[in-house]
């Protein structure tokens, strides 16, 4: 009797977990309500996984020590949605050869992701949603560019430029749904 009691006082609290960007596809692809899909499937951000694959990141992670980049948190966590939000869990569907999805940017989205939520700029922060700014980026973005070529805590051996939020945010910048009621 005490059990029931206490599992009935407890409100059942459901885990958040990484959705993956295919799932987030499901609305945000409808042209009625953004695209926002295209937006990021188009832009760096998704292929960014794929960066590791290349030569020149295995050449480069070679030379330091690094096997795989392509399984290295070193690189993986601003290569890909599970390592930059380290210690959430994820969905069975999702996908690290995502790269960096919307939930990079925006929470693991578990519990934002009900239309009903989405359209509600409360509801979504209250569920843990996030609205993508610069402090976003800036755990893989660095202010200035890494002209050294060598792996440092904030800034990537491959960041050639520097990063200029305002421009950057220009090219990845989507409507959000509540502007497409």
């Amino acid at each position: 009797m005490l059990l029931f009691l206490k599992n009935a006082l407890e409100p059942h609290v459901e885990p958040v977990y990484i959705t993956g960007s295919d799932k987030c596809n499901e609305c945000h692809r409808l042209k009625n309500n953004g695209d926002q899909y295209s937006v990021w499937k188009s832009s760096k951000h998704s292929e960014a996984y794929n960066v590791l694959l290349s030569d020149k990141a295995k050449n480069f992670a070679s030379k330091i020590g690094i096997n795989a980049p392509e399984t290295d948190e070193k690189c993986l966590k601003c290569h890909s949605t599970e390592f930059s939000l380290k210690g959430t869990e994820k969905a069975k569907y999702y996908n690290i050869t995502e790269g960096v999805g919307c939930e990079s940017c925006h929470g693991a989205g578990s519990q934002y992701s009900p239309a009903e939520v989405m359209k509600d700029e409360n509801a979504f922060l209250s569920s843990g949603g996030v609205k993508g700014d610069s402090r976003t980026c800036k755990p893989c973005h660095s202010d200035t560019a890494n002209k050294e070529l060598i792996l440092k805590d904030n800034a990537c051996p491959f960041q050639l430029n520097d990063f200029d939020y305002k421009v950057s945010m220009e090219k990845i910048k989507h409507p959000a749904l509540r502007d497409n009621k």
